[in-house]
C-alpha cells in the first residue's frame, strides 16, 4: 500500500514503516472493526454505554431487548419524532404491538388524555401492559396522558353534565387498572360454540322429544306447557319438535361453567341471554358470522354469558360447559352473577366443549352458545 508518512519523514521512519508492510493485512480487519464497533453488532458489554451515549436510559425498563434501540439507530430516530403519534407507533413496534391513538373530546375536563385501540388482544397483562404504558408515556408530549387501552370490549362514558345523572356510574367508561400508573385496560374476547343437543343430554335435563315419524307429534306424548306451543299444529312435525325444545330453554336459568385442566371449576357465570332464535340477516345476535333474531317459536336457542373484569386471573380454562338446574348455596345473593367454586350446587352439564382461555383480570370473556336440535 502507499506510504502514510509525510514527505518530511526520515530514513529511519520509512524503514520502520516498510518493516510492518507484511502486517497491514492483519491490521486492516482491526481498523474496520474499530470503526464499526458501535454501528454493526456491538458486543453486549457495549450496550449500557451506547444507551447512555444516545440518551435512551429512560427506555431501558420497558424495552426488553436493548439491541432494538441501537440497531439502525432506532432510539435516535424515536428521539427525533418524540412528542408525536409517530413516536408512539415506533415505540410500540419495539414491543411487537400496534395501536391507534384516539384523543379525548376537547370539551371534557380530561381533554388532554387519549386511549390506545389495539387491533388484537395484547398477549399478557404482565409485563406487557407496563411496557406499553411506559413506552407510550415517554413518547407523547408532557401534557398528554394515557387514559385507557381498548380491544373489542369498549363501553364508553355517557355525558350526563347538567343533569341528575351527572357524576353517576354512567359517566364511567369500562376498564380496570392493573398497573401502578392507574391506566384503564378494557379488553374482550369471544368464544363461539355451535352445539347439537344429544339425546343423552336432553334426557338428563328433561327436554327431549324423539324425532317424529311421518305421522307427526302425538298429543298424548306432549309434556310441555301449552304456552310454549306457539306454532300451528299443522306445521311440519320436525319444526314443531325443535320449537318446543327451544322454548323449554327460555324458562330456565343457565350458568356457563369454566374448568381448569384438572377438571376443577374455576367459576360459574350466570347467562345473560337465553332466547329461541331463527336465522336472519342483521339479527340482534351473531354466531360464526351468521345473524340470528330472537323470536317466539324459534327453532334454535342462543345462549350468552360474559365474565366481568377480575372474575378470574392467571388461570387457564381448558373447558366450558352449560350448567342447567343448579341451585345457589344458602346465603348467596340472587343477583350475584359470578359464583366461585362451591357456591353452586347440583345441576346437569351440557355442551361440554374443550377450549384454551388464559383468563385475565383485564379481559371480559364473551361465551356464545348456539343450541341446535
Amino acid at each position: 500500500m502507499a506510504s502514510l508518512l509525510p514527505n518530511s519523514s526520515g530514513l529511519f521512519e520509512r524503514a520502520l514503516e516498510k518493516s510492518y508492510a507484511d502486517r497491514w493485512d492483519a491490521y486492516a480487519g482491526a481498523v474496520a472493526a474499530i470503526r464499526t464497533a458501535k454501528l454493526v453488532s456491538p458486543p453486549p458489554s457495549f450496550l449500557p454505554y451506547l444507551v447512555f451515549e444516545y440518551g435512551l436510559g429512560e427506555l431501558t425498563p420497558y424495552v426488553p431487548n436493548l439491541y432494538t434501540l441501537i440497531t439502525d439507530k432506532e432510539g435516535v430516530r424515536w428521539q427525533r419524532v418524540r412528542g408525536t403519534p409517530a413516536a408512539v407507533s415506533r415505540g410500540l413496534a419495539w414491543l411487537d404491538y400496534t395501536a391507534t391513538l384516539e384523543e379525548a373530546w376537547h370539551g371534557r375536563a380530561y381533554w388532554n388524555s387519549f386511549q390506545l385501540r389495539f387491533p388484537s388482544l395484547p398477549l399478557a397483562d404482565h409485563p406487557d401492559l407496563e411496557r406499553i404504558e411506559g413506552v407510550t408515556t415517554l413518547s407523547v408530549p408532557m401534557r398528554s396522558q394515557l387514559r385507557r387501552g381498548v380491544f373489542q370490549y369498549d363501553a364508553t362514558a355517557l355525558v350526563g353534565d347538567n343533569s341528575r345523572l351527572d357524576d353517576s356510574m354512567l359517566e364511567r367508561e369500562s376498564g380496570v387498572a392493573v398497573t401502578q400508573q392507574g391506566t384503564l385496560w378494557s379488553f374482550g374476547r369471544t368464544t363461539e360454540i355451535d352445539h347439537v343437543l344429544t339425546e343423552a343430554e336432553g334426557t338428563a335435563i328433561g327436554n327431549w322429544i324423539e324425532v317424529p315419524e311421518d305421522a307427526g307429534l302425538k298429543w298424548a306424548d306432549m309434556k310441555y306447557p301449552w304456552t310454549t306451543a306457539t306454532f300451528p299444529w299443522g306445521a311440519n312435525a320436525a319444526t314443531q319438535r325443535r320449537a318446543l325444545m327451544a322454548a323449554w330453554f327460555a324458562t330456565r336459568t343457565f350458568y356457563a361453567t369454566l374448568r381448569d385442566d384438572a377438571g376443577n371449576a374455576i367459576g360459574h357465570r350466570r347467562c345473560r341471554a337465553i332466547h329461541p332464535v331463527v336465522q336472519q340477516f342483521g339479527g340482534n345476535y351473531s354466531v360464526g358470522g351468521t345473524g340470528y333474531q330472537a323470536i317466539t317459536g324459534g327453532t334454535r336457542v342462543y345462549i350468552e354469558a360474559m365474565t366481568d373484569f377480575e372474575n378470574a386471573d392467571a388461570v387457564t380454562a381448558t373447558s366450558v360447559e352449560l350448567t342447567v338446574g343448579a341451585a345457589r348455596v344458602g346465603g348467596i345473593k340472587p343477583g350475584k352473577l359470578w359464583l366461585q367454586p362451591g357456591e353452586l350446587l347440583g345441576g346437569q352439564a351440557i355442551a361440554v366443549t374443550p377450549v384454551s382461555l388464559p383468563l385475565r383480570a383485564t379481559v371480559r370473556e364473551q361465551l356464545k352458545f348456539l343450541m341446535r336440535f
